[in-house]
């Protein structure tokens, strides 16, 4: 694992379809476009207590980016789920932080992979 992503996964998720990458580079593609509106989303779930969306959302979230090896962010978002389950959100509020920079790390990781073999 580097940068926070599990390049073994990803590699996984490459050889799928050896010599084709059109699965992969789409699945890069949505998770770097729609993360940062579903972050905007956790974060207004978070300050306005909105506990079933929260952990909708980070359940979401946590799934995808788990896939795509994002480990940091998927751990993160599933420890959000968690605090949500709860029926309240209080300790989710430094989870946000912490989740908002991993998905922005994740992101130049997954971006810096996808180079890394597209040439």
């Amino acid at each position: 694992m580097t940068d926070g992503l599990d390049l073994k996964r990803l590699d996984e998720l490459r050889d799928l379809d050896p010599g084709e990458t059109k699965y992969l580079d789409r699945a890069i593609g949505n998770f770097v476009a729609n993360t940062p509106t579903t972050m905007a989303t956790i974060r207004e779930a978070h300050e306005s207590g909105d506990t079933d969306t929260l952990r909708q959302v980070a359940h979401k979230l946590a799934g995808g980016a788990l896939n795509l090896g994002v480990t940091s962010a998927g751990e993160i978002a599933q420890q959000i789920e968690l605090v949500a389950e709860t029926g309240s959100v209080d300790g989710a509020g430094t989870l946000v932080e912490e989740l908002s920079a991993a998905l922005e790390d994740g992101r130049t990781a997954l971006l810096a992979y996808q180079a890394s073999y597209s040439g």
